[in-house]
C-alpha cells in the first residue's frame, strides 16, 4: 500500500470510528493535501465543516486569495468556516508577550485555540508531519489524540514535503502562489521559526517589513534582540 492509499485508508478508518469531523485548512501545502484526501477518502457530506483561521493581521492576502480559490474550485462553500480573533492584533500581541517560543506559543493560544473553541470543534483532521522538525516527532500523531478539548488526527504524519508536492501535483491542483513571493503558505508573516530564505524574501515587501522591523524594535530582552537582529538585517526603507 502506498502512502496515498494508507493516507485515505486512515481518513476512512477515522471517520468510521469518529463520525463526522472538521478539517482544519490553513492554504498551505499540507493541510491543501489533506482536504484533497479526505475528499478522495469521503463523500463531501461526511465533512462537517472546513476551517480557515486567519492570523489577525499576520496573514498575507495571497493566503486568503488562495483559500477562497480552492474552496470554490472543489464545491465546499456550504462547508468552510472562516474563523479569526476580531478584538487583538498579532503585532500588539508580539509587543505585548514578547516571541512565541515552544515551551509559550501564545501565538497558537490566542489567535487559534481561543478561536476554535467558538467555532465548536470536537474532532478534526490536521496536516501535521514528523519531517516538519524534531519537535513534531516528540508528539505521538500515528493515532488520534487530545488536544485542547479535541480530537486530532493527522493521516499525513510520515510523509516528507516532496510527497505532499507530488500528490498535489498528481490531482492538478495548485499550490499557493505565496509559496512563490514569500517561501511558505503566508498564513503566519513573521514568524520567529522563518529561515533565512523566507525571511529575506518577506522583507523584500515594504508592507510586511515595515509592521515587522515596527513590533521587533519594540523588544528588549536578548532573544528579543537576536530575532529583530535576523529580521532587520534585511530591512530597508527604499
Amino acid at each position: 500500500m502506498n502512502l496515498v492509499e494508507e493516507a485515505v485508508r486512515r481518513i476512512e478508518e477515522f471517520y468510521r470510528k469518529q463520525g463526522d469531523f472538521h478539517i482544519m485548512f490553513s492554504g498551505g501545502k499540507d493541510s491543501t493535501a489533506l482536504l484533497l484526501l479526505t475528499l478522495q477518502a469521503l463523500p463531501k457530506s461526511k465533512i462537517k465543516g472546513v476551517v480557515f483561521t486567519e492570523i489577525t493581521g499576520n496573514t498575507a492576502q495571497c493566503n486568503i486569495k488562495y483559500l477562497e480559490e480552492v474552496i470554490e474550485k472543489l464545491g465546499l462553500e456550504d462547508k468552510f468556516i472562516y474563523s479569526r480573533r476580531g478584538d487583538l492584533d498579532f503585532f500588539q500581541a508580539l509587543v505585548k508577550w514578547g516571541l512565541p517560543h515552544i515551551k509559550n506559543r501564545w501565538c497558537m493560544t490566542e489567535f487559534k485555540f481561543k478561536v476554535w473553541r467558538s467555532v465548536d470543534i470536537d474532532k478534526a483532521l490536521i496536516g501535521v508531519k514528523y519531517s516538519d522538525s524534531h519537535w513534531r516527532r516528540r508528539y505521538t500523531w500515528d493515532k488520534p489524540k487530545k488536544l485542547r478539548g479535541m480530537l486530532v488526527f493527522s493521516p499525513i504524519y510520515d510523509w516528507k514535503t516532496e510527497d505532499v508536492l507530488d500528490y498535489i501535483k498528481s490531482m492538478n491542483f495548485p499550490i499557493s502562489a505565496c509559496y512563490e513571493v514569500y517561501g511558505h503558505s503566508g498564513n503566519c508573516m513573521f514568524c520567529p521559526f522563518r529561515t533565512k530564505t523566507q525571511i529575506e524574501k518577506i522583507m523584500k515587501d515594504p508592507v510586511w517589513s515595515s509592521k515587522i522591523a515596527w513590533a521587533l524594535s519594540k523588544l528588549y530582552n536578548n532573544w528579543g534582540r537576536r530575532e529583530a537582529k535576523r529580521w532587520l538585517r534585511f530591512y530597508t526603507t527604499n
